[in-house]
């Protein structure tokens, strides 16, 4: 009986250390659409959901969030920043944008998060 035991547990815990799928379902295109909305409330919050979600597909994620770099609203900004230094290594694609956000954004605070955000990706 303690062999079956062992075996069940065996098996059960092996599935912990699977690794889930990346997310690119409903609520990742829902905040994406967001992003396209006219309310910069709306848009500031759809950035930061993305970079609050967990396991993203950054092939879907990362390419918003870098459209959301060029956003009207500093706030909206700040937050895709915050949101693409969450994706980690995969956020190399936005280099050269944060690059550009670092040298030329109108505001202070943005210009700040994309310089400790290049140097953060950059340093992965």
């Amino acid at each position: 009986m303690r062999l079956i035991t062992a075996a069940v547990l065996v098996i059960s815990l092996a599935g912990c250390t699977t690794t889930p799928a990346p997310d690119s379902g409903a609520r990742v295109r829902h905040w994406i659409e967001t992003l396209r909305q006219p309310d910069a409330k709306q848009r500031k919050q759809a950035a930061f959901k993305l970079g609050n979600l967990g396991l993203t597909d950054p092939a879907t994620v990362v390419p918003a969030l870098i459209g959301a770099l060029r956003d009207e609203d500093a706030g909206v900004r700040s937050e895709a920043i915050l949101a693409l230094l969450k994706c980690g290594p995969t956020a190399k694609d936005a280099l050269p944008q944060l690059s550009e956000v670092q040298r030329k954004d109108g505001d202070v605070q943005v210009r700040s998060y994309a310089a400790k955000a290049l140097a953060k990706i950059e340093g992965f």
